[in-house]
């Protein structure tokens, strides 16, 4: 017995929306059940460092990146270490990273603008052109000192202690643009 032409299009439609939901239940469990381990640097400065929150930004549906806060005691604390980890879902130039990063900066009002320029100058040494899966991680030290690393090469240092907690602004500041990474980060 054949269905209807309507009853054969909606039945598709429903096949269709069951394997999507699917799809991003079991892409959803998997990306919150992995971590990549963090630099082995990293993980000497801060013993005890742990995941503690992770969030997607998704532009239009795309991913754009996954990002993990991790933490070394029981809760995020601006002073305490703890390092940002982010895996881009696309290739994106560093002049773009650090553009946004800045733009994001300056919409929070964090520095001057001879602040934002100093912070963009260490930014371009910092951040390289990234690819889909690369992991790109910022450490804040409890010294003031930033260290970042592309998969799991140092590309450098800052050590300007004003610096990380404007990065971390980006993703943590409490009017960050970027709210749902933000809750998702600090579990709220």
């Amino acid at each position: 017995m054949r269905l209807p032409m309507g009853s054969r299009v909606q039945a598709r439609a429903a096949s269709i929306r069951l394997a999507t939901v699917l799809l991003v239940l079991i892409s959803a469990a998997y990306a919150s059940a992995s971590h990549r381990p963090l630099p082995p640097p990293v993980v000497s400065k801060a013993p005890g460092i742990h995941p503690f929150g992770k969030g997607r930004h998704t532009w239009w549906g795309v991913r754009m990146y996954d990002a993990t806060l991790w933490i070394v005691g029981p809760q995020w604390s601006a002073t305490a270490p703890h390092a940002l980890d982010i895996e881009p879902g696309r290739a994106v130039p560093s002049d773009t990273l650090v553009t946004n990063a800045i733009a994001e900066m300056r919409d929070l009002k964090l520095g001057d603008e001879r602040q934002l320029a100093t912070w963009r100058a260490e930014l371009k040494k910092l951040i390289p052109n990234v690819q889909q899966g690369d992991q790109v991680v910022i450490f804040c030290s409890d010294s003031g000192r930033t260290l970042s690393y592309l998969n799991n090469s140092s590309t450098g240092a800052v050590d300007d202690p004003s610096f990380c907690p404007a990065i971390m602004s980006v993703w943590l500041h409490p009017q960050t643009k970027h709210q749902a990474v933000r809750k998702s980060l600090l579990r709220q």
